[in-house]
């Protein structure tokens, strides 16, 4: 990368620095209570933490083992909880205070990612111990956003709820953006284990924000081992008899298929491929973060123009084309360039769907079927991640982006010929 195209980038990222204190402001502050915009200022500081981690960990995977295989495993790894324990978490966040399981959720997982620098710097770090944390962490995560999900009518009411979620995405999504460019220069300054750190400390934020918030509903009965299991099987029931949110979770499965196909191998390819630093890869992954700001910010006024039912096969449309122009081109910045695309879509989608399932599902049963449409929609992670490796490493890391376009596309057909066309 030549002196000039560094600088344009930073005169790039500059502007949008600049613009996005603006973006917040004018996004997330009309019809909100302060409540709320509490707990988004919490979320932003935890995001950014959490974007460190997310970068860190393949780093440290590739620095372990050079492993394409290893690395999209880890990503595997990571999705198993959320398949395993779903039902039960949706049972857990119905029943029980859910204030409770947020601030439970954020200080254990705290204190798992201080475990990697720790063992790291007593010299007992091994490959295990990275699956085992982050196969915990994300039972903790999935945790903390069905929670979140089920919270936020409690909040703000049931007016202004594709506002409520896009102004989470769209903070959830600047901290994707700044993470990322952030997580290269510690890296490059620190090293990998010690910008966990900086993930551990970010955990402050989204505890401080639950503490202050005092109306987050109250547990609704006493839940036994009979209650759980009774709880699993009406989330259940209710998901697969609801023809449209069942179609979502559906849509959504073979989407991520293909997304994590392609997400799971994505530092190898960065590094074994296109061979870039790490501030090369911190601009890659911020354009995730990138897109996902513009998808969280366009997707309220999307939705005033266009119905549900032609909005969605839209942004699936431009995924699509997103993952096919990492397909054709080998410009350092193309893998980047796409996923921001996809991840526009993506986020804008995500946005929609939550609105849709807390519209249409009753409070007392949201997290018990939004946790088993997690299940359902992340079933084919672990799937995805493996073939993406094994084609990385079989074929060329190119290719997996074939399969990641091949998915959108039907996503596409789905949306077209399914009860999402008549929203």
């Amino acid at each position: 990368m030549n002196n000039e195209s560094f600088k344009e980038l930073k005169n790039e990222d500059s502007s949008v620095l600049r613009l996005l204190p603006h973006r917040l402001d004018n996004s997330i502050s009309k019809q909100l209570p302060l409540q709320f915009l509490i707990f988004l200022i919490g979320q932003l500081v935890s995001r950014l933490g959490d974007a460190l981690f997310t970068f860190a960990i393949p780093w440290i995977s590739y620095e372990l083992t050079h492993s394409a295989i290893v690395m999209g495993s880890m990503f595997a790894v990571g999705v198993l909880p959320i398949v395993l324990f779903g039902p039960i978490i949706g049972v857990c966040v119905d029943h029980w205070d859910r204030r409770r399981l947020m601030m439970f959720a954020d200080v254990t997982r705290a204190i798992l990612v201080a475990l990697l620098p720790l063992m790291q710097m007593l010299g007992i770090l091994q490959l295990w111990q990275l699956y085992v944390v982050s196969f915990l962490l994300s039972g903790l995560s999935l945790l903390f956003d069905v929670s979140v999900v089920a919270v936020i009518p409690d909040i703000i009411g049931n007016k202004n709820l594709t506002k409520a979620n896009s102004s989470y995405q769209l903070v959830n999504q600047a901290g994707d953006l700044l993470g990322p460019i952030i997580a290269g220069i510690t890296i490059t300054t620190f090293g990998g284990y010690r910008t966990l750190w900086f993930d551990v400390i970010s955990f402050t934020g989204t505890l401080w924000a639950i503490w202050r918030i005092h109306t987050l509903g109250k547990p609704t009965a006493k839940t036994g081992l009979s209650e759980i299991f009774r709880g699993m099987g009406e989330g259940l029931h209710f998901l697969i008899h609801d023809k449209l949110n069942f179609t979502l979770s559906l849509q959504a499965m073979i989407g991520n298929f293909g997304y994590s196909a392609a997400y799971g191998v994505l530092m190898f390819y960065l590094l074994s491929t296109l061979h870039l630093n790490a501030v090369q890869i911190s601009y890659n992954y911020a354009f995730l973060g990138l897109g996902g700001l513009v998808g969280s910010i366009i997707v309220v006024p999307l939705e005033r123009y266009f119905r549900r039912g032609l909005l969605i096969p839209i942004l699936l449309i431009v995924g699509t084309c997103g993952f096919i122009y990492a397909l054709v081109t080998r410009f350092w910045l193309a893998p980047g360039i796409a996923f921001g695309i996809v991840t526009i879509c993506n986020v804008a989608w995500n946005t929609l769907c939550t609105s849709i399932r807390q519209e249409t599902i009753p409070s007392n049963m949201l997290g018990r079927v939004v946790s088993f449409s997690r299940v359902v929609t992340r079933l084919a992670m672990p799937l995805g991640m493996m073939v993406g490796s094994l084609v990385s490493n079989s074929i060329s890391p190119v290719a997996v982006f074939a399969i990641a376009a091949v998915s959108k596309g039907v996503e596409v057909s789905i949306a077209l010929w399914s009860p999402i066309r008549k929203l």
